[in-house]
């Protein structure tokens, strides 16, 4: 009887303790440091993989601008190379373009002129060219241009700013979203000839800019966000 009793109890205790650890959430590991940084990677972007690059993900690339240093200098742009008259155009007719009318606006620049769809023949009334670049399928469509169409311009207009010899400003201000074949190709026409770079941060993710701008000893202002080229270039045009 005595065994039965203790059989019993021990068959008793097996089961509550089956019941416990049934009840029971294993605690959650805590994150690895790598988990920590790759969720406070530099930037986070909604928009997917762009040409390999994926902004999801953590990439080695440090920022130099923030919220408290809006913007980061890689030399110092003569003033007294950009006159007026100038030519705010754009290269592959993203929205970004109409950005840089309004910091234009913004900044007290009082003699330019907008034209997205200039020509190479308008080029040559211009002391000053700032060619906005980055490519949108939306911008190119509402335009009624292809991208054929586009790089065609751009490229008579690069032949005739070689002919006018006016200063170039170029101006990458859609961030990495704004990266890939076509921008990239356009950009590419414009940085040959550029005397200033002025572009958003993270369009740099892979080091595009500054690597060009220390190698060829070009001016290049880092941006945090589009608004703070309004500081860039009324300090650049009030001189």
């Amino acid at each position: 009887m005595k065994k039965m009793i203790a059989l019993m109890m021990a068959l008793m205790f097996v089961l509550a303790l089956a019941a416990c650890s049934n009840g029971t959430k294993e605690p959650e590991a805590a994150p690895t440091a790598a988990a920590e940084n790759n969720s406070s990677s530099g930037y986070t972007s909604s928009q997917g993989t762009i040409d390999g690059y994926d902004p999801n993900e953590k990439a080695d690339f440090v920022m130099n601008t923030s919220e408290s240093t809006r913007t980061f200098n890689m030399g110092e742009a003569d003033a007294s190379q950009f006159s007026t008259p100038i030519l705010v155009t754009s290269f592959g007719q993203s929205a970004d373009a109409s950005m840089m009318d309004a910091i234009m606006k913004k900044a007290g620049v009082a003699d330019y002129t907008f034209n997205a769809l200039a020509t190479a023949e308008d080029v040559k009334n211009y002391k000053t060219v700032i060619i906005v670049c980055g490519a949108s399928s939306k911008g190119l469509g509402a335009a009624g241009i292809s991208e054929s169409d586009e790089t065609a311009r751009a490229e008579a207009i690069m032949t005739a700013i070689g002919e006018s010899k006016p200063a170039v400003i170029m101006c990458h201000l859609g961030g990495a979203i704004r990266r890939g074949a076509l921008s990239d190709k356009l950009t590419d026409m414009v940085l040959d000839v550029a005397n200033y770079l002025v572009v958003v941060e993270d369009a740099n993710y892979d080091y595009k800019f500054s690597k060009f701008a220390e190698e060829k000893n070009v001016p290049l202002t880092f941006l945090y966000a589009i608004a703070d080229g309004v500081s860039v270039f009324s300090g650049l045009f009030s001189k």
